[in-house]
């Protein structure tokens, strides 16, 4: 026998626009279609409806019966990501899922096999309390009937007799053309276990196909093949605030209740946060800012994840003043790696990266970072570029395959010492500097150097490695008609 189960969030606006803040829900609160002023309620907490306030009411008389009442506009992009969620949560028991409605999905499980249905579907609901999500459960033979056991769950229902469960089920409530409807009330038939009594044939010949469908739902016997949907396989959370916020706090509270909220499904998949893609909607909604966090060592820890977000926004400053907030996590597969006996990698990878953050806040962007040569042949031209954590294994093992030690090591100066040369013959003869003072015992050189010279910064050098008459090694170079000491040479190895 095939089972089907079938997944409702129900109050589907109301729960999307109280997840993450439930504390809201203890309060009157109705979710609005449309403008807070002139439109109407579509969802509503149990204290508003204890006040008189019903659904479809507009939200003015809604006001007028419960003046507590906070009217709130539909949260479409919190309603997006708990729809995604939905969808997540029900691709991890079968890989056949249905999105049969909003805040509804049915579920293919005839691979599953079990003894208890019943525990089976608490365990569903638990994993969705976790998310902060109230869910109920269905489940039948066929993907109608596990949708109205859904409709009625609470927050379990496990149909083992179709037609006993669906005899005290009104016409009205199952989705049937509206005048077929009409009809059967005229008939004096208001309940699907009315209908079941009737003859099918004669039922199609008197009132056409409709009416045969119908009384295959009435009886439990109507199977049909799902509209098959893939998950997104996406890990995103998004929240609207009521007003701009104006310090920190607040968006923090939130980002750590969507962290939490993100990890627990980062564990579910068995994955950890690679990168994550942080964007702050702004007040006028016309502009937004967006900021992507490289994770220096993958994890699935929300206070590491947490640190690396408030580092940043503790020093950011806007224009404007955000009124949602959205965050994005790329996912990875875990892994471990095996270092060689005498190898050490960074003893908390992500704790200096937080070290470097901080460091940018004080001395400024581009002033911190891992030294990169330009591409051009000037002596000592480099960048100071963000670190690329995920690259840092790969470059190292190339370095160790690519180093080559040619020469003796040259230690920079920066800046270079101005210094006095002598020259004969075109030759230098002598040395003054702070650190470099004395006769040229032997010369090696020039080495000119030149470059850009189709632009304004066209540059030219010459370059000696001299050797002074105590046996320390230098280089020196001319810039136009100026001298300077670049460097020494370690001493060689005698």
């Amino acid at each position: 026998m095939s089972w089907f189960a079938a997944i409702l969030l129900p109050q589907f606006p109301l729960q999307a626009a109280l997840r993450l803040r439930a504390e809201a829900g203890a309060g009157p609160v109705a979710v609005v279609e449309g403008d807070t002023e002139k439109g109407h309620v579509l969802e509503m907490t149990a204290p508003a409806a204890a006040s008189g306030v019903l659904r479809g009411m507009a939200s003015t008389q809604a006001q007028a019966r419960c003046p507590a009442l906070q009217l709130w506009p539909r949260a479409q992009a919190q309603e997006q990501v708990v729809s995604a969620l939905l969808l997540e949560m029900a691709g991890t028991l079968s890989p056949l899922i249905e999105a049969t409605g909003e805040g509804l999905c049915v579920v293919d499980l005839r691979q599953l096999k079990t003894d208890d249905w019943e525990r089976w579907a608490r365990g569903v609901v638990a994993r969705f309390a976790a998310l902060e999500l109230r869910a109920g459960v269905g489940v039948a033979s066929n993907p109608d009937l596990a949708v109205l056991a859904a409709t009625r769950a609470e927050p379990v229902l496990i149909v083992q007799h179709p037609g006993a469960f669906l005899a005290g089920i009104a016409v009205a409530e199952v989705d049937a053309p509206p005048e077929l409807v009409a009809v059967l009330r005229d008939w004096g038939i208001g309940h699907l276990g009315e209908l079941a009594r009737l003859p099918r044939s004669e039922l199609v010949e008197r009132l056409g196909p409709a009416a045969g469908v119908l009384w295959e739902r009435a009886t439990g016997r109507r199977h049909r093949e799902l509209r098959l949907v893939r998950p997104p396989e996406t890990f995103f959370e998004a929240f609207e605030f009521e007003q701009p916020i104006e310090t920190i706090e607040p968006l923090l509270f939130i980002l750590r209740r969507q962290l939490d909220q993100l990890v627990l499904r980062l564990r579910e998949a068995y994955r950890v946060a690679a990168k994550m893609t942080l964007t702050l909607v702004l007040e006028h909604r016309a502009a937004q800012y967006e900021r992507v966090f490289t994770i220096p060592s993958p994890t699935a820890d929300a206070e590491v994840l947490l640190r690396i977000l408030h580092t940043h926004l503790e020093n950011l400053r806007l224009e404007q003043q955000p009124i949602g907030v959205r965050l994005h996590i790329a996912p990875v597969v875990g892994e471990t790696s095996q270092h060689q006996l005498f190898e050490s990698a960074l003893r908390d990878p992500n704790r200096f990266g937080e070290t470097l953050a901080r460091l940018t806040a004080l001395v400024g962007e581009g002033q911190v970072g891992v030294v990169q040569l330009e591409d051009t042949h000037r002596p000592d031209r480099f960048q100071l570029v963000a670190p690329r954590f995920e690259a840092l294994k790969e470059s190292a093992e190339a370095g160790r395959e690519e180093s080559r030690a040619l020469g003796l090591p040259l230690r920079r100066f920066r800046p270079p010492f101005a210094a006095q040369v002598h020259l004969r013959r075109y030759l230098p003869t002598f040395v003054f500097s702070a650190n470099a003072h004395g006769e040229i015992v032997d010369a090696a050189g020039p080495y000119r150097l030149s470059g850009q010279w189709w632009e304004r910064a066209a540059w030219g050098v010459e370059e000696w490695d001299i050797e002074l008459g105590n046996g320390e090694l230098y280089r020196i170079s001319k810039h136009q008609d100026a001298w300077f000491v670049e460097g020494c040479y370690d001493a060689p190895v005698r």
